[in-house]
């Protein structure tokens, strides 16, 4: 996860830490030409409150932290890429123009939730749900178009994915939940209540869990085994549609399908051509 948007989670902060985050945010810039000396004298910190801080971020040093920083403000400068995912178009704009809004919107929401997967815990979500017996999807809305598209692609592999949520069974579904089993929860927001009572009984079953969301410090994530978070784009209530976070939801688990593939890939390769070949000769 990019270091410029967990500055911008100041709940998982200390007070001082919190002004460290502030100014690293308002004077990110000038951060790029500052020593940590400096840094601790601007926010009336010390250099072992700001190394603290540092480390909560997933970093080793003072070093590093502004190598990474100036390799995203120099991301962001080539990018500058303007536009709002609440409201790509205006009321005025001619189709093509709101075709061109809709690809940019889509290029960036992709390039920045790429930014933020880590290969380990791809790998690590991969080989959880490739090892399941049964694997179970927590989705409502439009997302639930998302886990049927991924559910569509996993029986291609021999692989049977349950949407819990499609008939409003889901209770019934999470009670039959073991520990061989495996529940997958796609939650933009992360604050359905429902949802967070699931988890936590599947939790305290030792259900894995793995949650796709854009709230990394929710009680869902808290109850989760793996967490892939997307960027926090959209308003919750102040939006068109839900364009940036499905393209998010859409491309991770586009992403987690290939991983799984590949864990067989000659063996899923000749699986496809199988079971195309008999569907042929059925028709």
């Amino acid at each position: 996860m990019r270091i410029l948007d967990q500055l911008l989670e100041t709940e998982r902060f200390i007070p001082n830490e919190k002004s460290i985050a502030t100014f690293i945010l308002t004077q990110k810039e000038n951060m790029l030409y500052m020593t940590i000396q400096e840094l601790a004298k601007h926010t009336y910190t010390s250099h072992s409150a700001i190394i603290r801080m540092i480390q909560k971020l997933g970093l080793s040093g003072f070093k590093e932290f502004t190598i990474k920083l100036a390799q995203e403000i120099q991301s962001d400068q080539k990018e500058q890429v303007i536009i709002d995912p609440n409201y790509p178009f205006s009321r005025d704009e001619q189709p093509i123009e709101i075709a061109k809004e809709i690809s940019d919107l889509m290029q960036y929401t992709i390039k920045r939730t790429y930014e933020y997967l880590d290969n380990r815990l791809l790998e690590q979500t991969a080989e959880q749900i490739n090892q399941a017996e049964r694997i179970f999807i927590y989705a409502l809305g439009d997302s639930q178009i998302r886990a049927k598209s991924f559910q569509n692609k996993m029986l291609k592999i021999n692989k049977y994915v349950v949407i819990a949520t499609e008939l409003s069974e889901w209770s019934y579904h999470s009670l039959n939940l073991r520990q061989q089993d495996c529940a997958i929860f796609l939650s933009y927001h992360a604050k359905s209540i429902d949802f967070i009572k699931t988890a936590k009984f599947l939790s305290d079953k030792d259900v894995p869990i793995i949650s796709i969301t854009a709230s990394s410090n929710s009680d869902l994530t808290k109850q989760s085994t793996y967490t892939i978070l997307v960027p926090n784009e959209e308003d919750k209530f102040s939006k068109i549609g839900t364009f940036s976070s499905q393209i998010s939801f859409e491309y991770v688990l586009n992403t987690i399908y290939s991983c799984i593939y590949k864990l067989d890939y000659e063996n899923h390769k000749q699986l496809s051509i199988d079971t195309f070949k008999r569907v042929e000769e059925d028709m």
